[in-house]
């Protein structure tokens, strides 16, 4: 079953049902996404070098948030965030914004979630270095979760930072 036939069935109830609380860019995903793979989707020629067969192959959509199109540069990405660890321990270290920041938050995403990121990684350099038994400069890869598990809306700043020595247990 394709993401599209599961969109086609459910985006008026899913449209009713969030109106108000739906970005441009989530139109814009689920316009993507609604004909990712099918026959309204652009076509690309394919051809057997063999036996000089060819078909019209649908093309995804390639949207980011798209998990059709997007697995396997999500698994390469991970691959490569995974390349650079270094051998040590990892602590997770979430932000969370109060809630009373959250609507603004949610009319500037782009802007809000940058600088609280920027100013998360400033914040984590300063406790290291002040730290005595850190005393270092931190390394951290930074993500921004953007629901929970339940797939409730839930942008959370996180930083996985490596810790070299036991001193930071």
């Amino acid at each position: 079953m394709l993401l599209s036939s599961i969109i086609k069935a459910f985006e008026a109830r899913f449209r009713t049902q969030y109106k108000g609380q739906l970005l441009p860019s989530h139109y814009k995903a689920l316009s993507a996404m609604t004909i990712c793979c099918t026959k309204q989707s652009p076509k690309m020629l394919a051809g057997c070098s063999k036996c000089d067969q060819q078909i019209y192959v649908p093309h995804s959509c390639e949207h980011r948030n798209c998990p059709h199109c997007q697995h396997h540069e999500s698994q390469q990405w991970l691959e490569r965030q995974l390349k650079k660890q270094v051998p040590a321990d990892y602590f997770l270290i979430t932000f969370t914004l109060p809630a009373e920041f959250r609507p603004l938050a949610w009319q500037h995403q782009r802007q809000i979630y940058a600088v609280m990121i920027q100013r998360y990684w400033e914040m984590l350099q300063k406790f290291s270095q002040n730290d005595k038994p850190l005393q270092g400069t931190p390394g951290a890869i930074a993500v921004l979760h953007t629901h929970s598990r339940r797939r409730i809306v839930n942008r959370t700043p996180t930083l996985n930072s490596p810790c070299k020595n036991n001193r930071c247990r």
